[in-house]
């Protein structure tokens, strides 16, 4: 069952839907209340919009201690201020509101949302490698950001001693401050995000957590885990290549297999069924390729080792296939995941070949022309899986479709 009880408050509408959305992606119903709402916890955890984003400061504090008159802060586990990822609205006045309710031991901001370029560096907020107050987002016709020096904006409502975690803080032992009780933490990736929750958890304090949809995720996979999602890739598409380099970004970890090598002789699979087993027995969401699909010009090498061999085009093609697909089989008798994704027409055959698989019952659509299955017959009956012809789909379909695969179903 749910390891714990959530209180998220955010400011906006859609705020408190996209970080309400991380539990239901883990089976729970969620529901997002309005301030002059009742606030009954009909469920688990409890969203709380206080649509307070473009008020003023002291009004937007008062309308967050009326928020918080009917509820017990004292049942939940968590308790998390979402916040703008480019810190519009009142960042500072909502947080000194809510930790006077609260009583927090420990505030620990970290407003980063990585897979969209929003990050945190040396205590400042920037989007794509330019601070927050160099982007249009300043100029915001309603209200646009002032400030993005964290330690300036907080420092404009708490007098005490606010400190700043950089990267490189992070990468040391024993590296959170202990004088302090304003933590702000530099991130500009989803494991640097893991590393500080995990490190805050640890000091056993009454934290308030500052963050975006993508901290409150962070929270969630750490207190309950959920089974990796595995990718298996054997299109040499050029939009698959961009795909597979975006799922990278985004934190998945790619096995890329030299075809070359293992037709030459040169190598055999085995330490690259080694490699994707131990990153997905940490949890972590793994790509199988060929490495002809991350850099196309490994195709040329497979096809020199090729005629070396006197195959055909289609011999290699069936090559790679089978390959894959045998070495897909003997990861997943190995290790649990939560589904599989597939692109390359062929290798989508050669693994569900692999697998003893005899067909598939559609689900859903995720994406356009990108369906939901699952696997009918084999070892691997009812497995989710999601697959994708190799020259279709956004540049983050395979991100989109790995984070898919993980969402539970409603319990």
């Amino acid at each position: 069952m749910y390891g714990g009880k959530y209180l998220i408050i955010a400011d906006d509408f859609t705020g408190a839907n996209d970080t309400g959305v991380q539990l239901k992606r883990r089976g729970y119903a969620t529901e997002v209340v309005f301030v002059k709402q009742r606030k009954q916890l009909n469920h688990e955890s409890l969203v709380i919009d206080t649509e307070s984003r473009y008020l003023e400061g002291e009004k937007a504090a008062e309308v967050m201690r009326q928020a918080l008159e009917e509820v017990d802060l004292n049942v939940f586990t968590y308790i998390i201020k979402k916040v703008d990822s480019t810190l519009r609205g009142n960042i500072a006045e909502e947080i000194r509101a809510l930790d006077r309710i609260y009583g927090s031991e420990l505030i620990a901001v970290a407003p980063s949302l990585p897979d969209l370029g929003r990050v945190t560096e040396g205590g400042i907020q920037k989007l794509n490698g330019r601070r927050i107050t160099q982007t249009e987002i300043a100029g915001d016709l309603k209200r646009g950001v002032e400030e993005d020096n964290l330690a300036v904006l907080l420092g404009r409502v708490y007098e005490e001693n606010i400190s700043l975690v950089t990267a490189g803080d992070i990468k040391k032992k024993n590296w959170l401050p202990e004088s302090s009780r304003i933590c702000i933490f530099d991130s500009s990736t989803n494991d640097q995000l893991k590393q500080i929750v995990r490190e805050v958890k640890r000091t056993e304090r009454k934290v308030l957590w500052v963050g975006t949809s993508a901290l409150a995720d962070t929270i969630m996979e750490l207190e309950q885990k959920t089974l990796p999602a595995m990718g298996i890739v054997g299109s040499v598409s050029s939009v698959t290549s961009q795909q597979v380099k975006a799922a990278e970004r985004s934190g998945a970890y790619l096995v890329k297999v030299p075809m070359h090598q293992l037709i030459a002789g040169e190598k055999d699979g085995e330490c690259y069924i080694e490699e994707a087993l131990e990153y997905l027995k940490e949890g972590r969401d793994t790509i199988l390729l060929s490495s002809s699909s991350y850099d196309r010009g490994e195709l040329e090498l497979a096809e020199a080792a090729g005629r070396e061999r006197g195959w055909s085009s289609c011999r290699l093609g069936e090559y790679v296939q089978e390959t894959l697909g045998a070495m897909t089989d003997r990861i997943l008798r190995q290790v649990k995941v939560c589904g599989i994704f597939v692109t390359g027409g062929d290798t989508a055959i050669g693994v569900l070949k692999s697998i003893s698989a005899s067909g598939s019952d559609i689900q859903s659509e995720i994406m356009f022309g990108i369906p939901m299955v699952k696997i009918i017959g084999g070892r691997l009956n009812g497995m989710k899986a999601i697959t994708k012809a190799g020259a279709f789909g956004s540049e983050d379909a395979i991100k989109f479709a790995l984070r898919k695969l993980r969402e539970r179903e409603g319990e």
